[in-house]
């Protein structure tokens, strides 16, 4: 893709969902709603590092590049969206069931909302942020996801299904920070894992069947099963929150001496 700036904030080049070529729109990575909770009362939310030479900073916007055009981005994309942001925070009527540590909610529109949730995954791969650097797809998913969404098409449960789990950290929801996706194998599929307002989303890129527990808990049609867990059930997550906290020790120590 070609890019030709015009100005700091205008940019020509190619959408990457519809192809035109035209002015692109400086568009979140990973929607600009599911940071609200990490701001606070300056609007502002920390950008913290596992690398102990970088100092923490502030941010008040997410990750943005120029990838899309202004319908893609304003129409497209954010009919998904929206719907997305009415289930995960209010505002779309939901029925659910606890049992035991799963807690099922029914009601929604599955085909936004899965669209809604790909269509983040197909930005993190498709964005040269290197925030996002684990997530590539590859031109065939990377394609098989952008003519989907372009075509507003309803992808089956069991392609590219999505898991969702709420991580519980010191009996506290954690939904007051983010964390970068990574990359992992699992019965022969890719699997890419981010933590995003307080929910663990899990992909599953790949053709080789899904193991039992799997299908147990995929984004289905009719219901929405959420698994609750301790951080300590969930090794990737647990090692970044160690690896957060190791960073933040050797830092003050560097600061003090």
């Amino acid at each position: 893709m070609v890019l030709f700036r015009v100005s700091r904030k205008r940019i020509q080049g190619q959408c990457r969902l519809c192809l035109s070529q035209g002015w692109l729109v400086d568009s979140h990575i990973v929607p600009n709603f599911h940071y609200k909770k990490m701001k606070g009362a300056d609007n502002r939310f920390f950008v913290l590092s596992t690398d102990p030479n970088k100092k923490d900073t502030h941010r008040q916007r997410g990750i943005t590049e120029h990838l899309l055009c202004a319908k893609c981005d304003n129409e497209r994309l954010s009919n998904y969206e929206s719907h997305v942001r009415e289930v995960l925070f209010g505002g779309f009527p939901l029925n659910s069931n606890y049992d035991g540590r799963l807690l099922t909610f029914e009601g929604y529109d599955y085909k936004r909302f899965k669209n809604g949730l790909l269509s983040v995954l197909w930005r993190m791969s498709v964005c040269s942020d290197p925030y996002f650097a684990d997530v590539d797809l590859g031109e065939r998913h990377e394609e098989r996801l952008r003519t989907a969404l372009l075509s507003n098409t309803e992808i089956d449960e069991e392609e590219y299904p999505i898991i969702m789990t709420a991580p519980v950290f010191q009996g506290r929801a954690m939904d007051h920070c983010m964390i970068p996706p990574d990359f992992a194998r699992a019965h022969n599929n890719r699997v890419y894992r981010c933590l995003i307002s307080g929910m663990i989303f899990t992909f599953i890129v790949g053709s080789a069947p899904l193991d039992d527990t799997s299908k147990q808990l995929i984004l289905r049609r009719k219901a929405w099963p959420v698994l609750r867990a301790t951080v300590e059930e969930i090794p990737f997550l647990h090692a970044a929150i160690l690896q957060l906290a190791q960073a933040s020790i050797i830092r003050n120590k560097t600061a003090v001496s």
